[in-house]
C-alpha cells in the first residue's frame, strides 16, 4: 500500500469507526486511556466511551482528537470533513 492509499484508508476509518481509530492509535503508541485524555483534554471514561462507540463526539472533539492526539496533518483533517460533509449531505433529504 502506498502513502496515500495509507491515508485514505486511515480517514476511511476515521469516518466509519472514529473509537476503533483512537483505540489503534493509542494501543499502537503505548498511551494509556489517562495519558491520552490528557493531551486531548477530555476524561479517560469520555474517551473510553468514544472508543467503545457508546459516544459519538462533535466534530470539534474528534477534530481535536485527531490534530492534537493523533498529528493529523491539515491535509488530512481537510479531506476527513470532506468525508464527513458529504455523508452528511448524502442522508439529508430534499424538502
Amino acid at each position: 500500500m502506498n502513502q496515500l492509499e495509507g491515508r485514505l484508508a486511515k480517514i476511511e476509518k476515521a469516518v466509519n469507526n472514529f473509537g476503533g481509530l483512537v483505540y489503534e492509535f493509542r494501543v499502537e503508541n503505548a498511551l494509556s486511556l489517562q495519558d491520552m485524555a490528557e493531551v486531548v483534554s477530555l476524561s479517560a471514561s469520555y474517551l473510553w466511551r468514544i472508543e467503545n462507540a457508546r459516544r459519538k463526539p462533535d466534530l470539534d472533539v474528534r477534530v481535536r482528537i485527531l490534530t492534537s492526539g493523533m498529528n493529523w496533518s491539515t491535509v488530512d483533517i481537510h479531506l476527513y470533513l470532506e468525508q464527513i460533509i458529504a455523508r452528511e449531505s448524502a442522508n439529508i433529504e430534499p424538502c
